[in-house]
């Protein structure tokens, strides 16, 4: 899975929800707080389902872990 490149809104750094596969937005979902969500505007456009950056590498990195244990099992 590769990571996704932040964008730069006011000052701090957002993902959009919409460049993810479905079911990476269902398990990033499954973990998130109520009203983490954030519908933002960026040069004129308005950006919904925006995810705080620190938040998505933290969701990012735990799904690393198993994948890697895969391959290790795998070798």
């Amino acid at each position: 899975m590769k990571k996704l490149i932040p964008i730069f809104i006011n000052g701090k750094k957002w993902i959009q929800l919409s460049q993810l596969t479905s079911d990476q937005v269902k398990s990033l979902k499954s973990i998130l707080p109520v009203n983490c969500l954030k519908n933002l505007v960026f040069q004129g456009i308005e950006l919904s389902d925006c995810l705080d950056f620190d938040t998505y590498e933290y969701w990012y990195i735990s799904q690393q872990i198993p994948e890697q244990r895969q391959a290790v099992l795998d070798f």
